[in-house]
C-alpha cells in the first residue's frame, strides 16, 4: 500500500473539533462523525492530493504508525471519502467534464473505474421510443451526460401545442419530423454523437423490422396507450435480456415515473401489472365509467422534466454498470405537484410471474 496514491474527493468537507471529525459528503447529502485523537487529521486528509504516495505521506507525518494509517485509508475508502488514483484523468477530460467526474467518483472506488464508467456510457446504445414531453428531455440529459449512440423512434411532427412542454423544439420547427429536429439539436450538444432516426409507429411487429442490439430501451410513448407500448417493448427486452425503463409522464397533477427493469433480476412489467391490477380494482370498485372520449388531460413542463430526469438517472447507472445504485427498480414513483410530495410504491419480483417467475416465459 505504501506505493498507492489516494485523493480526498472534491465533494468532501471536514470539520474537526474536540476530537470529533465531522465528514460531509456534499454530493450525497450524507454526514458521519468519528472520534479521533489527532489534531492534524484534517491536514493529513488533505495531504491525499492525488500526487503523493502513502509512503510520501508517512515520510511527512512521522508520528503516525503505518498500520494505523493503512487502517484509516481502508476506512475512508469504504466510506467514499478517498478515491484510489490508479491513473490520471486526461487534462481535456477534466476541463470539460470535471463536474461529471465528481458525480461519478461517488459511485467509484478508483479513477480508472470512473474512466471506465464514462467510457461505457459513451459506447452504449440506447433507444428512446416516443420523443414528446418526457422523451425529448431524457434524450437531452443522456447526451449531456456523455452518451454518443442514441436511436430515436417517433413518426410524429412538431406541433405548436408541443412547445410548452417538449424540449429542444421551437416555433420554426413546427411541421418538421420530431426525430429530424431532435437529432440535429442533440448533435450540436456534443461532438461525435450518432443518431439513428426511425420514423415509424410502435406496433406489435416493430422489433421484427428494427431488431438491433441495444444496452437499454426507454419507453416514452403513449399511443395507443402506455400499457400497450410498454408490453411491446417489455416482451422484446425480456426475450433478449435488455434492461428497459417505463419513462412515465405527467397526468392528473401527478408525475408518474415507471419502473426500471433488469430482466430476471428485478420485478418485470407483468409483476407490476398483476400487482397494480388488484389495487386498481379495489380503488375503482363501484366507480362509474366516464362517458367522455378523447379527453384532453393537462400537461406541465416542469413535472414532465421530473419524470425525465429520474428516468435518465437510472439509465446512466444501467449503461455505466452501476446496477447496485439503481433507484427505481421494483417500484413506481408518484410526485404530487399539489402536495409537493413523492410517494414510492414497491412491487417485489414475483416468483410465480408468468414472465419472469421460476417457470416464466422469459426466465
Amino acid at each position: 500500500m505504501v506505493d498507492d496514491i489516494y485523493r480526498l474527493k472534491a465533494s468532501i468537507a471536514l470539520v474537526y473539533n474536540d476530537n470529533v471529525l465531522d465528514i460531509f459528503l456534499s454530493n450525497k447529502r450524507e454526514q458521519f462523525k468519528i472520534t479521533i485523537d489527532y489534531e492534524q487529521i484534517v491536514e493529513l486528509l488533505f495531504s491525499f492530493d492525488g500526487d503523493k504516495t502513502v509512503g510520501d505521506i508517512l515520510g511527512i507525518y512521522k508520528n503516525i504508525d503505518s498500520d494505523d494509517l493503512f487502517d484509516l485509508i481502508l476506512f475512508f475508502l469504504k466510506k467514499n471519502v478517498l478515491i484510489k488514483v490508479d491513473c490520471k484523468y486526461p487534462e481535456t477530460f477534466v476541463s470539460e467534464q470535471y463536474r461529471l467526474i465528481n458525480f461519478f467518483e461517488d459511485y467509484c472506488s478508483s479513477t480508472s473505474d470512473v474512466i471506465s464508467s464514462l467510457k461505457l456510457i459513451s459506447t452504449s446504445k440506447i433507444m428512446i421510443v416516443g420523443i414528446g414531453a418526457v422523451g425529448t428531455w431524457v434524450s437531452e440529459s443522456l447526451i449531456r451526460t456523455g452518451l454518443k449512440n442514441i436511436t430515436l423512434v417517433d413518426d410524429d411532427t412538431v406541433e405548436i401545442s408541443n412547445l410548452h412542454r417538449q424540449g429542444m423544439f421551437f416555433i420554426d420547427d413546427v411541421g418538421k419530423f420530431k426525430v429530424d429536429v431532435l437529432s440535429e439539436n442533440l448533435c450540436n450538444i456534443s461532438s461525435g454523437v450518432k443518431v439513428i432516426k426511425i420514423k415509424d409507429k410502435l406496433t406489435p411487429d416493430f422489433f421484427s423490422k428494427y431488431d438491433d442490439k441495444y444496452d437499454l430501451i426507454i419507453n416514452c410513448a403513449d399511443k395507443p396507450s402506455v400499457d400497450e407500448t410498454t408490453r411491446i417493448i417489455a416482451r422484446f427486452c425480456m426475450e433478449h435480456k435488455i434492461p428497459h425503463i417505463v419513462g412515465g409522464g405527467y397526468n392528473l397533477h401527478l408525475t408518474l415515473i415507471g419502473q426500471t427493469i433488469i430482466p430476471n433480476r428485478t420485478a418485470c412489467v407483468m409483476c407490476f401489472e398483476k400487482h397494480l391490477q388488484k389495487i386498481n380494482n379495489a380503488d375503482l370498485d363501484g366507480v362509474k365509467k366516464l362517458t367522455r372520449k378523447n379527453r384532453k388531460i393537462g400537461s406541465f413542463s416542469p413535472l414532465s422534466t421530473i419524470a425525465a430526469s429520474l428516468a435518465a438517472i437510472d439509465a446512466i447507472k444501467i449503461v455505466s454498470g452501476k446496477y447496485d445504485y439503481i433507484s427505481n427498480s421494483n417500484s413506481r414513483i408518484e410526485f404530487d405537484v399539489r402536495e409537493r410530495d413523492i410517494n414510492k410504491h414497491f412491487v417485489e419480483k414475483n416468483e410465480n410471474c408468468d414472465w419472469c417467475g421460476n417457470n416464466g416465459l422469459y426466465n
